[in-house]
């Protein structure tokens, strides 16, 4: 929690501040309801699927006692520190715009298993569920630069709501950027947040391009930027869609695991095509995956196989 000094010298609390996001991403479901949901159900659809589960719903036995189905725990941790792009579509949930508090506790209850398996997270959190740049710009003609600096707050507030959602399960938090908001988080510091990183926080790059400062870079870009500044092990990305499709006639599979090159040659892609050469440049891995599949989060930033895996290697035929 960060505190103030005012002219005399007293200490100015922030945390009524912090209250009314813990009313947003806590109080709006039961502890007991969010922390124990884990049934699956019909939700976001991926290209050429149909009905891809989500995150869990809790659901109540006749006598009102929660019932669920845990994921798999996990037990060790390939990677010892990852960086955790989450799109800013995918925290809307169901929902085109705002964040679904079920997802922002989904993702900050297996964080939590994760860290405690002992991963280092970092996590960078996109800003479309309240703001894109991009159609503002296409609809009005608005300066970009101008309209990324919205989408700057915008990638802000869903900092703020993650890092109250990970501190109410007990995770000690830190948001950082490059972007100057005193009240609100520390300045950036690649020593600071490596530092952090080593005593079990999660640290929380704010701001779009993680808090760089330039409005033009997106978040993934700007992820992949501080996955090479702190040496990260490898950048996971969740999205809404299980991984890169292959198109085959009807349907569409995702990739296990496929090369940079391949990625580039396919054209669209759920990663920033920027993002995608810088990691491939820093030896970085990506994968991409469905967050909102219980348990795929945890086994994600453990390193587990979920998603697609894109390296430098590719396929082995």
């Amino acid at each position: 929690m960060m505190n103030n000094t005012n002219g005399n010298g007293t200490g100015t609390s922030h945390w009524p501040w912090f209250k009314k996001m813990e009313q947003i991403v806590g109080n709006s479901l039961p502890m007991k309801t969010v922390l124990g949901e884990e049934n699956s159900g019909s939700g976001m659809s991926s290209p050429g699927r149909q009905g891809n589960k989500r995150y869990a719903t809790a659901t109540s036995s006749p006598g009102c006692q929660i019932t669920s189905i845990k994921p798999k725990p996990v037990t060790n941790a390939r990677w010892r520190r990852v960086v955790f792009k989450i799109s800013g579509a995918s925290l809307a949930g169901t929902g085109s715009h705002s964040a679904d508090p079920k997802v922002a506790m989904l993702i900050a209850r297996e964080v939590s298993m994760a860290c405690s398996v002992g991963v280092e997270v970092a996590i960078v959190v996109g800003g479309r569920n309240f703001f894109c740049g991009d159609t503002w710009v296409t609809a009005t003609g608005m300066d970009r630069s101008t309209a990324y600096q919205i989408g700057m707050m915008a990638t802000v507030m869903n900092s703020i709501l993650i890092q109250s959602a990970l501190e109410k399960l007990g995770v000690q938090t830190r948001v950082q950027s490059a972007f100057s908001m005193p009240e609100v988080f520390e300045p950036y510091s690649k020593q600071r947040a490596i530092r952090h990183l080593e005593k079990g926080r999660v640290v929380i790059f704010g701001g779009i391009g993680a808090g760089t400062g330039n409005p033009l870079f997106s978040t993934d870009t700007a992820a992949a930027l501080r996955a090479s500044e702190i040496n990260a092990d490898a950048f996971i990305k969740g999205t809404n869609a299980d991984g890169v499709y292959e198109c085959d006639g009807m349907n569409s599979v995702a990739f296990e695991h496929i090369s940079f090159r391949e990625l580039a040659s396919r054209g669209a892609s759920p990663m920033d095509m920027m993002a995608a050469t810088f990691c491939e440049e820093n030896g970085i891995p990506v994968v991409i995956f469905n967050l909102h599949e219980p348990g795929n989060i945890s086994r994600a930033l453990s390193g587990e196989h979920v998603g697609t895996l894109i390296d430098q290697t590719g396929r082995i035929d």
